[in-house]
């Protein structure tokens, strides 16, 4: 079966790489300017112009069966127009509604599921509005654009928040471009991935503690220790409530902040995600392999526990197999080229128990981070 993947990042990548063993072949739509050297090897890679029909897209492709992404901001017209031709999973509508952040937050409120609350800015009088709501500090989030913390402010005060209407000019443009947040204060960041497949059968794998550095993931361990049973069951419940109502095939995450036994919801992603990147080794069947088998029809298979497990982003970090290789991890590099912060590859190691994964983390983290 021909698989198309829109993107050519490692997350289009690991999804090849997991359905290759299993007799899935593949190709790859690259945006205009968009790197492919992850994918490089893996399938055909058809680049768009523009001017392109969707049925010359679905040609470029090798006719697929079956079209997924990689990312959820991916113009949502070719999505639809390449449903004309072949199954897309996750549906177009789905992903319409996961790809901006005012539209996912009246999903979430229809679903009856607990999120961050929010005013939307469209004017200097809704900022001043949502200062005196939830008091500064704010977090004002651009609704279309934006991930690992980008196109994102923290304004401290009414200063910042001048200084920031003079930078960015916020208001030129359509009224839901903007949403602000209160600065959450919460005990841990957790995220909840789950799978449903074409048969309407579903799973979510154990909780994931996740650990950030200016809005990008660094580390996530599994399963997570700083979070409630009655937290678990909660939001399990929740994001299977979810991938219900939008009759959603294929994988996605849902990132919460949790206090005590309260959690809201931060964001969904309509896709695999690099907060599941642990599966690859820490349980019987990834994230991105029940993907694949989701979105092709396959039954999904079981995401049992081998033990605890840890993984650590590549932020920056060259390509020196003496650092990275090492007895305890294992390291999957993402064949792009270093820059400062970008995700290169990670790492994954298991443990017994959760705290023997958590110090071994520590200690990776500073054996990888000591040497850059």
């Amino acid at each position: 079966m021909q698989v198309a993947i829109l993107g050519c990042g490692q997350l289009a990548r690991m999804m090849a790489l997991a359905g290759i063993p299993l007799g899935l072949r593949f190709s790859f739509l690259a945006q205009a300017e968009e790197d492919t050297a992850p994918v490089e090897g893996l399938g055909t890679v058809y680049r768009l112009t523009g001017n392109e029909s969707f049925e010359q897209i679905h040609e470029g492709l090798n006719r697929p069966q079956v079209v997924t992404v990689e990312r959820e901001q991916f113009p949502i017209a070719v999505l639809r127009g390449l449903a004309e031709y072949c199954a897309v999973h996750p549906n177009p509508d789905a992903i319409y509604r996961c790809q901006h952040r005012l539209r996912q937050k009246r999903l979430l409120q229809e679903v009856k599921v607990p999120h961050t609350p929010y005013r939307v800015i469209a004017s200097p009088a809704a900022l001043t509005q949502a200062a005196e709501d939830f008091g500064w500090p704010l977090v004002i989030k651009n609704t279309e654009d934006g991930y690992d913390g980008k196109a994102q402010w923290r304004l401290h005060n009414e200063t910042d928040g001048e200084r920031w209407q003079q930078d960015v000019n916020p208001f030129a443009g359509a009224d839901d471009r903007w949403i602000a947040e209160p600065m959450m204060e919460f005990d841990a960041e957790i995220s909840f991935i789950a799978a449903r497949n074409q048969q309407g059968d579903l799973l979510v794998y154990p909780a994931t503690e996740n650990e950030h550095t200016n809005g990008v993931l660094v580390q996530s361990l599994a399963p997570a220790l700083a979070v409630q049973p009655v937290v678990v069951d909660e939001a399990a419940a929740a994001i299977e409530r979810l991938l219900g109502h939008l009759n959603y095939v294929g994988v996605m995450a849902m990132e919460c902040f949790v206090a005590g036994n309260q959690w809201w919801v931060n964001e969904l992603a309509p896709r695999v995600h690099n907060s599941g990147h642990w599966t690859t080794e820490g349980v019987t069947t990834s994230q991105f392999e029940n993907h694949m088998r989701a979105v092709v029809g396959w039954p999904l298979g079981k995401p049992d526990m081998m033990g605890a497990v840890g993984m650590l982003n590549l932020l920056g970090v060259p390509l020196n197999h003496d650092v990275l290789l090492t007895e305890a991890a294992s390291l999957s590099w993402y064949n792009k080229a270093v820059r400062p912060g970008r995700k290169v590859g990670h790492m994954v190691l298991r443990d017994a128990t959760a705290q023997g994964a958590r110090e071994k983390l520590t200690q990776l983290h500073a054996r990888i981070y000591g040497n850059v």
